[in-house]
């Protein structure tokens, strides 16, 4: 043990004067790939133009393997860019029995970089690595009836129609009901395929749109999706809220903010209340470690340690040094990687998954966290 404990204060050692006084760049990136059973690559079949400014690409295994997930759960892209190979998780838009393909939709933001490349260069026959599925924003599978209330912002209708296309084609005792708010009707991301959905299911599916900026003629109520807005749809559908209801909310912020204080004002149990969030995890460049770091991580009794340079995570490090820890979406946004910090800091992107109880509890993301001082780790 002490040999090893001095050959690691060399490996530091050798670190530190190797990166010099260079603060590195804190975007998460690989410079090896993580073992192969964690990526699948997967081929572009098609690309459909939702919006202006969104597109669904429809992913097929080459070889004509399945691809299983469940409604509402996503899938991360590892993008080669500019030099960089980045991570980006998108929620499945396609209905999960479908079992061969499996579409996800992107939405270009202003400063997305891999949504950007995405949206406007990416085409039918290309290939990229995959990885997942992951996430847990997805309903039970049920046989009695019940109501899902659905509502959504912008983008956050993906994993959405995901719900949607599956429990209208698996669960006929299940009825959907959704409010989803745009900007205006040319933002509106799957437009016909909702129209259609209400049409095929008749009763079983039904859609209230919200505009901020309606065109002339619009019928409807017009405004943003805040909570007195929701009120106002929610006593429009008419359907009775009860034990069986439950609601998924995807969107910016601010509307699942105001959905939330909703709900709880009209007196729903928060466990009957679901959110994804959408907001893409950042590294604060005034915390991310500066130095490399002695980690030891704790797995059903054995003790492995090794050296964790910046700018790379407690996870890619493992992983490089063949050490056999849980994970799947990388992007610390399904929690699988989720260890316990028993001793020792870490920097964290923000925002992730992780609950204010699990924080309190001492648990951080392997996948995100990189460690500002000698940390000790234990794998649940």
């Amino acid at each position: 043990m002490l040999s090893s404990l001095r050959a690691l204060k060399r490996d530091l050692a050798a670190i530190a004067t190797t990166l010099g006084a260079s603060r590195p760049s804190p975007v998460v990136q690989t410079t090896r790939p993580v073992p192969a059973r964690a990526h699948r690559r997967l081929r572009v079949a098609s690309i459909v133009r939702e919006t202006a400014d969104a597109v669904t690409l429809v992913l097929e295994d080459p070889a004509g393997a399945p691809i299983r997930f469940s409604p509402g759960q996503f899938f991360t892209l590892v993008v080669p860019l500019e030099g960089e190979v980045i991570k980006r998780a998108y929620s499945a838009s396609s209905s999960a029995a479908d079992g061969q393909r499996v579409a996800v939709t992107i939405k270009r933001t202003p400063d997305g970089r891999v949504s950007k490349y995405l949206v406007e260069k990416a085409r039918a026959g290309d290939s990229f690595e995959v990885l997942g599925p992951s996430g847990s924003f997805t309903p039970v599978p049920a046989t009695h009836e019940r109501l899902l209330v659905l509502v959504g912002g912008g983008s956050g209708i993906t994993p959405l129609l995901s719900i949607t296309r599956t429990l209208l084609a698996t669960e006929p005792a299940t009825r959907i009901a959704l409010v989803y708010g745009n900007r205006a009707r040319e933002d509106v991301i799957f437009w016909d395929a909702l129209e259609s959905l209400a049409t095929t299911h008749g009763p079983r599916f039904r859609i209230r749109h919200v505009l901020e900026q309606p065109s002339a003629g619009w019928a409807d109520p017009a405004g943003r999706l805040d909570g007195e807005a929701l009120a106002r749809e929610l006593d429009a559908l008419g359907e009775p809220d009860g034990p069986t209801t439950d609601y998924f909310l995807c969107g910016p912020e601010p509307m699942m903010r105001a959905a939330r204080a909703c709900l709880e004002g009209r007196g729903v149990a928060a466990a009957r209340v679901h959110q994804e969030s959408f907001a893409a995890a950042h590294a604060s460049a005034a915390s991310a470690p500066t130095s490399p770091q002695l980690v030891t991580v704790l797995i059903r009794g054995d003790q492995k340690q090794f050296v964790v340079a910046p700018p790379r995570t407690v996870l890619e490090t493992a992983l490089d040094a063949g050490i056999d820890m849980p994970f799947s979406c990388t992007v610390g946004g399904c929690g699988t990687c989720r260890v316990r910090l028993v001793e020792g800091h870490v920097a964290m992107e923000e925002p992730n998954c992780l609950t204010a109880d699990e924080r309190t509890q001492g648990y951080v993301l392997a996948c995100v966290a990189r460690p500002a001082s000698p940390c000790t780790f234990e794998v649940p």
